[in-house]
């Protein structure tokens, strides 16, 4: 069934079919919300089958068809909580040192406030890497830049975010 998949892409159909619960099962057991855990087993299938092309049979113990797709969810679910981890980092832990050392919580409102007085194409790249969790190769692609182009505006924007912020809480404090 797998090569004739490889040759006609409807009769991948038989393969989800066989292979879902498994993976659906494998899924649940690590994230119970069952729209994320619906969008990681849709990501999983859908990658085999953009990728089911360059699936080679090495030998059933070494690469099986089964295999293969437990190590796709495996990465589509560290990456799920790798960006749950770092959004945690990202809303709950707005905390900078301010020049005279004191570390102080920033609400999250207080950030967007000041996202909208960037210039659009740089709300475009900070929306791009934090809101969508992009990487700087995928914005890359988007913007049609290079990845350390990127990764250099995206370093600069965030200094500049930081610095308004800092000025308003320093005027606060007057």
């Amino acid at each position: 069934m797998i090569l004739n998949a490889k040759k006609d892409i409807n009769q991948f159909d038989y393969l989800y079919q066989k292979y879902y619960p498994k993976i659906n099962s494998f899924v649940f057991h690590r994230v119970k919300e069952e729209s994320v855990r619906n969008e990681i087993v849709s990501n999983v299938f859908f990658k085999a089958m953009k990728r089911l092309v360059v699936f080679r049979f090495y030998d059933s113990r070494n690469c099986g068809f089964s295999s293969w797709l437990y190590r796709i969810a495996l990465s589509e679910l560290s990456q799920y909580f790798y960006e749950r981890k770092r959004e945690k980092r990202i809303h709950d832990n707005f905390k900078w040192n301010l020049p005279i050392g004191i570390p102080i919580e920033i609400d999250y409102s207080v950030v967007e406030k000041f996202m909208t007085e960037l210039k659009l194409d740089e709300q475009n790249l900070i929306s791009l890497r934090f809101y969508e969790k992009l990487s700087y190769t995928e914005i890359g692609e988007i913007l049609k830049k290079k990845e350390g182009t990127v990764k250099v505006q995206t370093h600069r924007i965030l200094k500049k975010l930081r610095k308004k912020i800092e000025r308003e809480i320093d005027n606060e404090r007057s």
